[in-house]
């Protein structure tokens, strides 16, 4: 039997009181956000102008348009608290993104029920254990919302992290997830099953006037991914020349054939 004393169990309570009114506040605010349009729209843009400023472009010019473009948003007094908001909930490598997403988003349609962080963190410390060293890799095959990858952050933030997803909605909060708290990897739209790669996000830190920035790179081509499965080489060539031709031995074998024992 169990015993909690009465501490412990306000402590607990706290801890519930103050998630449900953070949830709460989020909601508000994405609800004043996706006002005219539906919450499953309004999550994609979301997320979608969310990652804008992070994308590295190839030229200068295409960084700076990219970024005018999000500043010119048409419901900017909305979106820049929200994501602030968002920021603010996601220190200690939290998911509110998740949480928000299957709440008012999801509502379990296709079992899309994330794990809980308590259980992600113990699984995390079964496979990882209780230490894991800096660019170790961690592989999520199924990553959801990225919340085995943050996990694992919490072991060390310095290992490098892989996940893949078949619902970019899920990959695009995976890797907002990974940006909001500057983890380095890769987040792969893929089926992990049959190996089809659809597009990749590589993620990276710049050092920006003393301060450690995160961005990362979108890209198409299969082979720039770590997670991606290469097809296995034949080699063409016969490994010997000539065809094999049996000999016989050199002297008389005495040894008895038969069982070992």
């Amino acid at each position: 039997m169990l015993l909690f004393s009465s501490e412990s169990f306000e402590n607990s309570l706290d801890i519930k009181l103050t998630a449900m009114t953070d949830f709460k506040q989020l909601l508000t605010a994405f609800e004043r956000f996706a006002y005219g349009q539906s919450l499953h729209t309004a999550f994609t843009e979301l997320l979608d102008w969310t990652l804008l400023p992070f994308k590295q472009h190839t030229t200068a010019e295409k960084q700076s348009i990219a970024l005018e473009t999000y500043r010119k948003h048409s419901k900017v007094n909305q979106l820049v608290p929200l994501i602030t908001l968002i920021g603010e909930l996601s220190e200690g490598f939290a998911d509110p993104l998740g949480e928000l997403f299957m709440q008012a988003i999801s509502s379990g349609h296709n079992g899309q029920f994330f794990t809980p962080t308590p259980i992600c963190e113990m699984i995390s410390a079964m496979s990882v254990g209780e230490t894991l060293d800096d660019n170790k890799t961690v592989c999520d095959p199924a990553c959801g919302s990225g919340r085995m990858l943050l996990a694992a952050a919490k072991l060390n933030r310095h290992a490098l992290l892989y996940g893949a997803d078949l619902d970019i909605t899920c990959c695009k909060m995976a890797l907002l997830n990974m940006l909001l708290n500057s983890l380095q990897g890769e987040i792969a739209h893929m089926n992990t099953l049959s190996n089809k790669f659809y597009v990749g996000y590589k993620l990276n830190i710049a050092l920006v006037n003393d301060y450690h920035s995160p961005y990362y790179i979108e890209f198409t081509e299969p082979e720039l991914s770590y997670i991606w499965l290469r097809p296995i080489k034949q080699n063409s060539n016969p490994a010997f020349s000539t065809p094999f031709e049996p000999v016989s031995a050199s002297h008389p074998i005495n040894g008895i054939q038969g069982s070992l024992f």
